[in-house]
């Protein structure tokens, strides 16, 4: 894991931690999870990182270059509402780790 990868997940974590009581981290699939309540919002491997996001969000987050529809069960049929950002591209984890957050938050899905 890079350095850089890893800082960028702690100050993610720090910013989620103090805007939500209910938040968590975990593993699965071999990624880590950032959860609110029971529902996860974010992944993170070494090399990228996912986000549930709502479709105004999606469509924003697409333009970002490497950017790709991610499928968190890591089954052939990709979830249109998950996309994969590459550690290329970590200068936008923070924001889209937020709007990922916020979304799951209102959503509760």
């Amino acid at each position: 894991m890079t350095d850089t990868a890893e800082i960028s997940l702690e100050l993610i974590t720090e910013r989620v931690v103090n805007e939500y009581s209910n938040f968590s981290t975990t593993s699965r699939w071999g990624r880590r999870q950032l959860m609110l309540g029971r529902k996860m919002f974010a992944t993170f491997s070494e090399i990228d990182m996912s986000f549930k996001l709502g479709e105004n969000q999606l469509s924003k987050a697409y333009s970002i270059v490497g950017a790709e529809i991610w499928n968190p069960k890591g089954r052939e049929n990709p979830s249109s509402s998950w996309v994969l950002v590459p550690i290329s591209q970590q200068k936008h984890w923070m924001p889209l780790a937020l709007e990922a957050a916020k979304y799951i938050d209102e959503r509760g899905t």
